[in-house]
């Protein structure tokens, strides 16, 4: 398997869908369904990549980048279908690297 992606979306078809693409390209994919639960793999296994989506329950992908990057400077791209210019700007504030609106 290649690099290492941790997938981080509520919901469970885009979860389902990245990861068989990714792992189709040659990437070993984990998944997260919320904020929480995507710390609790980065405290015992670090990503080359995060890809994050923002409104997720118990803690949203601005406050889970937030404190992934209190730990850790591993790429992160939100992946969301917030598209306003704030959101944007918030989460590149936050520390994401890039920030892409979903289909």
């Amino acid at each position: 398997m290649g690099s290492k992606i941790l997938v981080v979306d509520d919901e469970q078809l885009y979860r389902h869908l990245l990861k068989v693409n990714l792992e189709s390209e040659g990437y070993e994919v984990s998944s997260a369904r919320d904020g929480e639960e995507a710390l609790e793999i980065l405290s015992s296994r670090v990503p080359e990549l995060v890809i994050l989506d923002i409104a997720m329950p118990r803690l949203d992908g601005f406050t889970t980048c937030e404190r992934i990057r209190q730990f850790s400077d591993v790429p992160i791209i939100m992946l969301t279908a917030r598209g306003e210019e704030q959101d944007r700007v918030r989460g590149l504030n936050v520390g994401a690297d890039d920030y892409v609106l979903k289909p």
